[in-house]
């Protein structure tokens, strides 16, 4: 049996703001794919109307950030929205602001299907359930196509890690093996992107609530933590993040302001 059947494809094309929609039964990457086939000045990609889905079934080679990669088995439900930041009133200076509305738009979603669980948000791009990483998120953009945003979302929903190496196990988990229960997957994609889309109009708009709402289920304030910035690796105490997206360090000269980086220990 499909994952997602052409009545779970029609509804997600009417119950969400998404225009144009690729499905695949299996594909390496649906941001490589989002970035090579709709974020080019091509002519096919100039015609598409965004928002764009690109969906997969069996995502083969999924990326992380940096060189990561991203590791998911049959039931995890992985996907890219194309959206243009420009269109959706975003400025280019907001857009950092993007991963971590996703981040919280994932997590209030998985929230309502697990209330008694603890979801927690690892900046700038991660979803912890229950201590564990449940859902990983890869923002890019397109040099050739500014104000072009893919934003990819993979989460563990029913899929387990017992085929997992026992690194990935002990780090990583789903919804079904801390609930118990199996989720229908068109449904909780309808979800997703109905509250992404909730969130992202929060960065266009009215900021007050949005990251107020983000750090309250912040992982790292108040811990000691290590981050690589891409030029230099600091260590200090996260005292938060502020409203703009930058991790607020405290180290032992002062205090840093951080707008990417990767956490390689909290």
């Amino acid at each position: 049996m499909l994952p997602f059947t052409a009545e779970d494809l029609k509804a997600v094309r009417t119950e969400t703001f998404i225009e144009h929609l690729d499905y695949f039964e299996s594909l390496a990457s649906t941001n490589s794919w989002a970035l090579n086939t709709h974020c080019t000045p091509s002519p096919a990609a100039r015609d598409t109307s965004l928002p764009a889905l690109v969906l997969t079934g069996n995502q083969t080679a999924g990326r992380g950030r940096g060189n990561n990669a991203w590791w998911s088995t049959e039931g995890g439900l992985t996907f890219s929205l194309v959206v243009d930041a420009n269109q959706l009133g975003i400025p280019l200076q907001q857009q950092p602001l993007i991963a971590l509305a996703t981040g919280l738009a994932v997590c209030e979603t998985l929230e309502k299907q697990a209330p008694e669980h603890r979801l927690q948000l690892k900046w700038p791009n991660d979803v912890f359930l229950a201590g564990k990483k449940v859902c990983g998120i890869l923002v890019e953009t397109s040099a050739s196509q500014p104000g072009l945003v893919v934003i990819g979302v993979g989460v563990n929903l029913n899929n387990s890690f017992l085929s997992a190496e026992a690194e990935l196990q002990s780090r990583g988990t789903s919804l079904y093996e801390t609930t118990g229960q199996k989720y229908p997957l068109s449904s909780m994609l309808i979800d997703l992107i109905n509250a992404i889309e909730n969130r992202l109009y929060d960065v266009a708009g009215d900021r007050s609530e949005l990251m107020p709402a983000w750090r309250q289920y912040c992982l790292l304030t108040g811990r000691d933590i290590r981050i690589n910035t891409g030029r230099e690796v600091r260590e200090g105490t996260c005292l938060e993040i502020d409203d703009e997206g930058y991790l607020i360090l405290q180290t032992e000269t002062g205090r840093e302001r951080i707008i990417s980086g990767t956490i390689e220990h909290f």
